[in-house]
């Protein structure tokens, strides 16, 4: 037994005679290499693609940064070196570092448990996209911590690269990246550690539940605002903490919304003026305004006043609970869908589940505003008493549905039509047959329509209401509308309307003259006091647009991205032209073989007041916000393989839900190309031009692509019957591996440099 103690000392005294002299190693080694860093983790609570790993990958672009927010102490991102080496200094490079200082300090570890404060608490310069160094004296560590603490805009603490200098032994990085396991991920996306507003776009509902908390008998609301803010009521509307989803429990035993009302709801009422607390919810006497939808078999006077025509809802939902207790006619059962009329609801989609079966049953009710109530059974039976419906939805069970109201031509006459679909989780839908409403009484000038979501409790009659509930997760929840038609004027005055070629109410016809003529000489992408300048905001990411005195940089390097500018719509009258002119210069690198891939785009913006910002999209995150924007783009070829195959294409964006704008050709009609063909030279200026003319009887969309003030191309097109002709938005796109090379900001090879662009009314 002694022996084997004696070897067993001698093997400790070698380990850490190795170890005691590799530290001597590297505490004597005068070299200032870049070392290797093996890992980078944090707590797992980082803005969802922006991991810790991507502070280590070698990208200096913003979008490949570390993100993790601070609540209320600093967020910690841990460096491995793989071994004990002498770390002499820190270079970081922090997102949007020349126009903010963020606050951190930086400690170093051997064992990572005893730690050592290498960098004391600072800030950042403030000054620079690029690395700044932190050196400090050389130091034993493996294990480096930055311990971030937000920044003089908020508490976000983000970091694009990170890199370490000393010497030490030679460590091999690894072939794959070590990944942090994010925490509070959700389902489809969802976040457990958000609340419903974080999670889902509620800026465009207000909710209702069975609270009196002000004590006026009637059951409380919150709207757009506040609801979009973060509220959130533990006892009826809160983020489930397994999945992230969105939870309604409405109880028997709450308040309800009037006297009138016979049953408690937790649920959603659509509001389309998005939290523009200056539109009414509602119109005295029952008439439309920007709030709510009509059909569009509802008079031309009703669809100009109204925020939309026809819709569709969508949501993916699981029913939870539903009572047990009561009248037989009334336990388990509860709304999960609506459409509500000013008085009525032309459908009801009901869910049910009866205590005996496995199983539960979906129907809808279509209460018209003339005539009887129908029903209309979709998934097993509305019945008090029936058996298991073997197809039906059980508790818990993930499916979707979809409720939309279309109109159907019939000769001169339009026709709305209700169509409900369900479709499960394996994929399998089941629809209904399309219900025809012809006679039901809402194609009238005062209806209006709004759509609702929820749980709305089916049953007054439990004896146990606290406990006997009804309880709703969504996990997806949007609705979507067609816009006004074009050429209607609601007469302010009265119930009227009358057809002109004329926009909606709020565009003014276009007067000749400039409204812009942009060269970006106070270095801004505001219109500042400068009548000349005009308002630029990003299209596809935050790192789109880099400004300095004299041009406006389209970013792009390695990635697509796009930008644009708002301005007040301009209603053109017959013969008159909408022209924009763009000249700009190309980077040292210019791609080659890439098919229309850079592209200019003009739209009716539809009095969405979110486009006057910077708004993110991608094919991963496509934003609703550009969906249905009637317009055209031009799009020009880049160094094709086949020169002589450049031509200028153009095409019409057509009313679906890419929610991409410039970024993709998904969303568009091909119309034409043509001109004569052309190539972009690196470093080089061009001046482009895009012009929209109406017509008594469409518009002409015309583009063309000068170089030192010849002419290389040219084409138009004339989009015939085309009621085209509201405008107040200007877009432009570059694709990937277009326009540069560099991911750097500020170089002379990230993306397109904008000297001037101008528009203008031509009569």
């Amino acid at each position: 037994m002694r022996s084997w103690y004696l070897v067993c000392v001698a093997i400790l005294a070698l380990t850490s005679s190795h170890s005691f002299a590799q530290a001597m190693v590297n505490a004597e080694c005068d070299a200032n290499d870049s070392l290797v860093i093996v890992s980078s983790t944090d707590d797992g609570l980082f803005e969802e693609t922006h991991g810790p790993e991507n502070a280590i990958d070698g990208n200096m672009d913003p979008d490949s940064r570390w993100s993790n927010q601070s609540q209320g102490s600093p967020k910690t991102l841990l460096l491995d070196l793989g071994a004990v080496q002498t770390v002499k200094s820190l270079n970081i490079a922090w997102y949007k570092g020349d126009s903010r200082k963020a606050k951190f300090s930086v400690e170093a570890s051997s064992n990572r448990s005893d730690y050592e404060l290498v960098v004391p608490v600072r800030q950042s310069g403030g000054t620079t996209l690029d690395f700044e160094s932190y050196p400090f004296d050389g130091v034993q560590a493996q294990f480096i911590r930055i311990n971030s603490d937000g920044n003089e805009a908020n508490d976000w603490n983000s970091i694009v690269e990170v890199s370490a200098f000393g010497c030490g032994e030679p460590v091999e990085k690894p072939a794959t990246p070590v990944l942090t396991e994010r925490k509070g991920q959700g389902v489809m996306g969802l976040r457990v550690d958000k609340t419903p507003g974080e999670n889902f776009d509620l800026k465009g509902w207000y909710v209702t539940t069975p609270a009196d908390d002000d004590g006026d008998d009637k059951a409380d609301s919150v709207y757009e605002n506040e609801l979009a803010a973060g509220w959130t009521d533990p006892r009826y509307f809160y983020t489930d903490p397994a999945t992230g989803g969105m939870v309604f429990r409405s109880t028997p035993a709450g308040a309800k919304t009037s006297k009138n009302t016979n049953y408690t709801r937790t649920e959603l009422r659509g509001m389309l003026r998005r939290g523009d607390e200056g539109i009414e919810t509602r119109v005295e006497g029952g008439f439309p305004n920007r709030n709510n939808w009509v059909f569009s078999s509802a008079p031309l006077s009703a669809q100009a006043k109204a925020g939309g025509v026809d819709g569709i809802l969508k949501a993916t939902l699981a029913v939870n609970q539903v009572t047990r207790l009561g009248k037989d006619y009334q336990i388990g059962r509860v709304i999960i869908g609506q459409i509500h009329a000013k008085d009525d609801e032309p459908i009801r989609l009901y869910y049910r589940k009866l205590p005996r079966n496995k199983y539960g049953s979906i129907y809808y009710a279509h209460e018209p505003a003339v005539g009887k109530e129908q029903w209309v059974e979709i998934i097993g039976s509305r019945g008090d008493r029936v058996s298991n419906p073997d197809d039906g939805i059980a508790l818990d069970e993930i499916f979707s549905y979809e409720i939309e109201v279309t109109g159907k031509r019939e000769g001169d006459a339009v026709i709305p039509m209700l169509n409900v679909k369900i479709i499960r989780d394996d994929g399998t839908e089941i629809s209904a047959e399309p219900f025809d409403m012809r006679d039901s009484g809402f194609s009238v000038e005062n209806e209006f329509m709004f759509f609702k979501a929820g749980a709305y409790s089916q049953n007054n009659s439990s004896p146990d209401p606290e406990m006997d509930f009804d309880k709703v997760t969504f996990f997806k929840l949007d609705y979507a509308h067609a816009p006004a038609p074009e050429g209607v004027v609601a007469d302010s005055t009265s119930t009227d309307a009358k057809v002109e070629s004329a926009a909606p109410v709020s565009v003014k016809p276009a007067q000749p003259g400039i409204l812009f003529d942009d060269s970006f000489a106070d270095g801004s992408r505001d219109n500042g006091t400068d009548d000349s300048d005009s308002n630029w905001w990003t299209t596809t990411n935050s790192s789109a647009i880099e400004v300095s005195s004299g041009y406006l940089g389209l970013v792009s390097g390695g990635s697509g991205r796009g930008i644009r500018t708002t301005f007040e719509p301009q209603l053109l009258g017959e013969g008159q032209k909408l022209l924009a002119t763009f000249t700009f210069t190309t980077p040292e690198t210019v791609g080659e073989d890439r098919d229309s891939a850079f592209r200019v785009g003009m739209y009716d913006k539809l009095e969405r007041a979110e486009l006057e910002g910077d708004l993110s999209a991608s094919s991963k995150k496509p934003n609703a916000l550009y969906d249905h924007l009637p317009g055209y783009m031009i799009d020009f070829d880049i160094n094709l393989a086949d020169a002589s195959a450049a031509n200028i294409d153009i095409r019409k964006h057509k009313a679906d839900e890419q929610g991409r704008l410039l970024g993709t050709t998904k969303g568009y009609t091909r119309l034409g190309g043509g001109g004569d063909a052309y190539r972009f030279e690196p470093a080089t200026s061009y001046t482009g031009s895009m012009t929209i003319e109406k017509l008594a009887d469409g518009v002409v969309i015309s583009g063309s692509l000068k170089q030192a003030g010849a002419l290389l191309s040219e084409f138009s097109y004339t989009d015939e019957g085309s009621e085209f002709n509201s405008i107040g938005m200007l877009a432009f796109h570059v694709n990937s591996k277009t326009f540069g090379s560099s991911k750097k900001p500020d170089t002379p090879d990230n993306g397109l440099d904008f000297q001037n662009i101008k528009l203008e009314i031509l009569p």
